[in-house]
Formats: C-alpha cells, structure tokens, sequence
C-alpha cells in the first residue's frame, strides 16, 4: 500500500496555518503542523483543526523534521531564516507558500495585487469592479480569507482577486496570476529583508511565471519601480496621477487608453474614498478590470464600471472618517504601517492636524516623514514602543507622549483647536500596544465615541 504523502505546516496562523492544515488533510494527505507558542497559547486555534492533523506545539526545532516530509507549507508570518528552513533546503525538502498550494488546485482566473501601500483597498475595489461589470469576482488572501480556503469552490469561469504580501510571495514557484498588480514600493518589512532590493524582488515574485498572454500593472509615478523594474514577459499598462499612461488622472478625472483613444471613465471628486492614493488604487483597478476583459475577450460596459468606482464604499482603518467633535474631525488610519501610507495620509487632509504616531518599529527610515510633517502637523502625540525613539527624532516639533489611546486621544484634544484634523496614522505595527491594526483602530474608534458621548473628560 501506497504512503500518504507527509506535509509539515509551519506556523499555525489563526487562519493561514489552519486553512492549509484542513484543507491538506481533506486530500488526504497525512499533515503536521508545528508552532513556536505553547500548546495552551495554541488551544483556542487548534480546536479549529482536522481531527487527522498532529500538532507539535512550543518549538520549531530542526530535529521535526526526522519524520521524513515531503513537503512544507511556510505560513507568511514565519521567516525562511529560521534553524528549521534552513535544514529543510538543505535536505532538498520543497518549502512552499499557501498560495502556491492553493494555485495547484485552482481553476479559476487570477488577478493578484501586491505592494506596500493600498493592496486591500485595491483588492476589495477591483472584486467590486469585476462583479458590477459581469465577472464572478472573490477577493481573498492577504485580506483575511485564506485563498486555499476558496480555492475549491471557485469554477473555471470564477476570478480569484488575491491580495499578496511579499511574505506569501517568497516561496511561490508555479503560481501564475492573469493580472498582476503592483501599487507602489517604499520600504517595509526592513526587520526582514537585507535590503529594500531584496523586498522588492519578493515582490516581483508575482510576475515570475507571467507571459505575453498576461497583463502586469504598474504604478507608473513610483521612482523606485520606475529604476528597478526588469524586462517583463507579460503586457505592461501602468497609471500615472502626473504623466501619459494606459490610465491616467487628468483635470479632476480618471482616463483611460488600452488601444485607442484616452477615454473618460469617472470623476474623482465622484469616489468615495479620500486622498489621490485611492485614485491611484481606483485606476489599478480599472486597468484590472479592462486587461482581464481583454484577455478573455470580453466587453465591460464602462457605465457600469464607473458607477462601481462611486459606490464602493472604501474599507476600516484606511484613512477611515470616524467623525466630528468640538470642530475636530477624527480620522481613523490605523491601517498606515508604513512612512509612505502616513505620507499619503498627509496628503489627503486639507488644514492642521494632530498626528498619533508610534508603535512596534518595522525598520523604516523615519526621517522620511520630517518634511512633510513640516506645515502639515501642528503635534505629534506619540505612542507605544517607539516613543522615546520619536521624541528625538522629531525633536524640533511639538510632541507629547501619551501611554493608552484615551491618553492620546485627550491630549490630542488639548493640542487641537477647531478645524484642525486629530489623525491615527502611526507608520508603525501595532504589536506592542494590541493584536493588530484592527484592534487598535477599534479602540481609537471606541475611544471618539465616549468622548463624543460626553463619557470621557478632556478639559
């Protein structure tokens, strides 16, 4: 009797690691999954898992791999770095993505977006252009559903609307998306790569198994991109807010221009997303909808296209309207992890502003953000680990530090006076203060709504 093939997950993510596992012990193969927490810290997540999956919790030792894998699949958060990596390449033991799993048993059509900034926002925009124009449209991945825990029920003529991280793209091998977006590229993740170069060919991991029959889009105004981007088997469309390009941002207006002439697709003052960066991700949509079309040859009615840009409604903690008090507007962006999400930010708020910054540091350079908090941002409110950091760094600007997002908050009021804009946008992770960026955009939320209420004294 034939041996079930063995696979080892690496990483129990709450829902990459526990979508992989069930869905490889569904096929039947014989899997393992192994996490660096306690069996007790692992409880809550293991109860959710194919009674057939075995379970080595508390470390993640090479010596595992003495049961003989044929395969592993490397959740995102799990650098290739670690001991046990390390020896499965050199036992020639294949460590691959959930992505590239998912991709071995997908049939439907692809388009997968990457980039630092604006992956979800274009992710969910793009699903909802392609179902207003007729396609049958899933976003999932990096968003929080795990491609593979679709990828079954998605049919041949179903599109897969993938969001990307540069961690889920390290260990693809076969993965070939029909579209592949990339948004922009500032650095990020630099406590993981050597070097920005090195993030960026994470990234460019997505256009790998691309040719002529497929389309990659690009963000035309990104410098970086502009000077680093190799020669492509794919088509290229790319978007510009400044220059000609296959779509473009011109006189308040979204155009657009695959084969003939620039042709007007929707009024930007018409989104209901805030800030040129959304236009940015409206038009990487746009192309997306357009080459998919294309490529399957297929007429999108463009009515219908430009009144899906008008009605999405955009997503929580991007730039998020919370709402006004005393003169104030709150704005909830606890989504900007990064210098160049905060930089947009910025830029899509018109008056004074008090920011809230810090966090859990990601290796950014953020001296970057100096000169565009300079006439901008009246103060700073400062928070979690990299308080004592910022305080130096933006010594020259009015600072306090603030120890919960109440405390921020209050002093942000303090800081404030009417028409002026009291900003969550802290270029950081949220690891230190919370569990992620959702939960500490819910408090900053929560916090507003009992100080509206009059329930939180400020004065």
């Amino acid at each position: 009797m034939k041996q079930r093939k063995q696979i080892l997950v690496v990483g129990l993510g709450y829902r990459t690691g526990v979508a992989s596992a069930n869905f490889l012990a569904k096929k039947g193969y014989a899997v393992t999954v192994c996490d660096i927490k306690s069996r007790e810290e692992l409880a809550p997540i293991t109860q959710k898992l194919h009674s057939d999956v075995v379970v080595i919790a508390g470390h993640q030792d090479p010596c595992i791999l003495s049961s003989g894998f044929d395969e592993i699949v490397l959740s995102p958060g799990v650098p290739q770095s670690i001991p046990l990596i390390q020896e499965a390449k050199n036992k020639r033991i294949p460590v691959i993505s959930e992505i590239e799993l998912a991709y071995r048993y997908g049939r439907s059509r692809i388009v997968g977006i990457t980039g630092t900034d604006g992956k979800s926002t274009t992710t969910m925009l793009t699903a909802h252009c392609l179902k207003a124009t007729g396609f049958d449209a899933h976003p999932c991945g990096n968003i929080g559903i795990p491609y593979v825990s679709i990828v079954d029920a998605l049919q041949k003529d179903s599109v897969a609307v993938i969001e990307l991280s540069s961690f889920q793209l390290e260990t693809v091998d076969t993965f070939k998306p029909d579209i592949a977006i990339l948004t922009n590229l500032t650095p990020d993740h630099l406590d993981r790569y050597h070097s920005l170069d090195d993030y960026f060919n994470a990234k460019m991991n997505i256009t790998k198994n691309q040719d002529s029959s497929d389309y990659f889009i690009v963000n035309a105004d990104d410098e970086f991109i502009a000077t680093h981007l190799p020669a492509l088997r794919a088509v290229q469309y790319s978007f510009s807010l400044y220059k000609e390009a296959h779509c473009m941002y011109k006189d308040g207006a979204i155009y657009c221009a695959l084969d003939d002439k620039p042709q007007l697709i929707a009024k930007a003052d018409r989104l209901k997303i805030l800030g040129l960066h959304n236009v940015q991700n409206a038009m990487a949509a746009v192309l997306a909808t357009l080459s998919l079309a294309k490529k399957l040859n297929r007429e999108v009615n463009l009515h219908a296209l430009e009144e899906a840009l008008y009605s999405f409604e955009g997503l929580p903690h991007r730039i998020q309207m919370v709402g006004r008090y005393e003169g104030r507007a709150f704005i909830n962006d606890s989504k900007a992890t990064t210098v160049g999400a905060v930089i947009m930010a910025l830029k899509s708020i018109q008056g004074g502003v008090i920011l809230i910054l810090g966090g859990r540091a990601k290796g950014d350079d953020y001296l970057r953000l100096k000169s565009f908090l300079k006439g901008k941002v009246k103060a700073l409110v400062l928070i979690g680990e990299t308080q004592d950091e910022f305080a130096v760094l933006f010594s020259d600007m009015p600072h306090v530090k603030a120890h919960s997002m109440e405390d921020a908050l209050i002093k942000a009021m303090k800081l404030s006076a009417e028409g002026d804009t009291i900003l969550l946008s802290p270029a950081c992770a949220s690891f230190d203060m919370y569990k992620n960026y959702e939960e500490r955009g819910n408090d900053f939320i929560d916090v507003y709504h009992r100080l509206s209420r009059g329930q939180l004294r400020w004065m």
